[in-house]
């Protein structure tokens, strides 16, 4: 008997111990939990995406703007190849990077004592052939004699050969023609003209800017000698948009710099490629450009103000969507409209599209199409 009630009182101590156990542990982890809601709310920073914060734009009217860069290269430029074969002997000038020719000066100077000599040689024999005819001239063509001796005596081997006089007698010509007179004539006057290509001369006055052949040394019709440019001339090449073209046409201006933003220079659209690559459908356009400080192989870049003016906005990049769109504030409700970026900086971006006193969000990431928006200003 006194077994069973002492079994009866440890089951009733022990499921006591039990229920203190669990509700203890359980009024543990309630708070626990509670802690840890608290902490996880504090956590979090809280967002009134119902409330994003609104501007209102303002415009301007400006041209539109196309970006011109490019490399400068002399408009004027010879490059240098001898028509003949001969050794470069030294000038008057020496045949050097940086020196300067005027127009008609002789830049290279090849040896043409072969051919001088060979010319006179043909020069002698084109006087005896003209002395062999003097007896059949005076007694078959006693009439133009006169004539025809006055231009034989001024025949000399070291001169260039004298025109042929303009005889009024048919069969007088058709003699000299048959003689072969017409035939070594021109074949002299061949001579000359050749000679003239060992000396090689300026067509406008520049200056050289590559020198590749130096005096002893022999040449030939594929040797590249050099280059000649005009420094007072430059040309700018530039790549612009096909759709474009229409802003542009020739005589437009735009200022030039280098990627210092230390000296400007002034460009004029002169020439405009009719033709559009296939591939980037772009159009090449040539600006003239002058002044001090301009050499072959600057890049330079400016901005050409063309068409007609187009109402403008400067916004915060952060207003703009991937679609190419922003968001409107009309009636209280957001809405998309469209937009084309003209420019993007650091932080902000140039676009078209958004009239005067526009509303739109800053930041497009905390809106929404059909968002409701307190009408007052941010």
């Amino acid at each position: 008997m006194k077994k069973d009630k002492k079994s009866k009182k440890l089951l009733i101590l022990t499921a006591v111990i039990h229920v203190t156990i669990f509700v203890g542990g359980g009024y543990i982890l309630l708070h626990l939990q509670d802690d840890h809601d608290v902490e996880t709310e504090t956590s979090l920073p809280v967002i009134d995406v119902h409330q994003p914060e609104w501007m209102t734009v303002q415009t301007s009217h400006q041209n539109h703007q196309i970006d011109i860069q490019g490399r400068v290269r002399a408009e004027n430029r010879l490059e240098l190849f001898p028509e003949v074969q001969g050794r470069v002997i030294a000038g008057s000038k020496p045949f050097r990077e940086g020196v300067r020719f005027e127009k008609g000066e002789a830049i290279l100077q090849l040896d043409p004592e072969e051919a001088r000599l060979q010319l006179n040689a043909s020069r002698s024999g084109f006087q005896t052939l003209a002395a062999s005819l003097l007896p059949d001239i005076k007694l078959d063509y006693p009439a133009e004699m006169e004539r025809y001796e006055d231009w034989y005596n001024r025949l000399n081997p070291e001169q260039t050969v004298p025109d042929i006089p303009e005889f009024d007698n048919s069969q007088l010509r058709r003699f000299l023609t048959s003689r072969g007179i017409l035939d070594n004539f021109y074949q002299i006057k061949s001579a000359e003209h050749r000679l003239e290509k060992f000396t090689i001369r300026a067509p406008f006055s520049g200056t050289l800017a590559m020198a590749r052949v130096e005096p002893g040394q022999s040449v030939g019709p594929q040797s590249h000698l050099g280059t000649l440019v005009d420094p007072g001339s430059y040309l700018l090449t530039a790549t612009i948009p096909q759709s474009l073209l229409s802003d542009i046409s020739p005589g437009d201006e735009v200022e030039l710099t280098d990627h210092q933003k230390r000296n400007f220079w002034m460009g004029v659209v002169s020439r405009i490629n009719p033709t559009v690559d296939l591939r980037s459908q772009s159009v090449e356009i040539y600006l003239e450009v002058g002044g001090n400080g301009i050499y072959e192989g600057m890049f330079l870049e400016g901005v050409l103000e063309a068409g007609e003016p187009i109402q403008i906005a400067e916004i915060p990049k952060s207003a703009l969507l991937r679609n190419g769109f922003v968001y409107v504030i009309e009636d209280g409700v957001t809405s998309q409209k469209p937009i084309e970026v003209i420019n993007i900086g650091h932080d902000t971006a140039w676009v078209t599209g958004l009239m005067e006193n526009d509303r739109i969000i800053q930041n497009a990431s905390y809106s929404r199409t059909g968002l409701m928006v307190k009408p007052e200003e941010q």
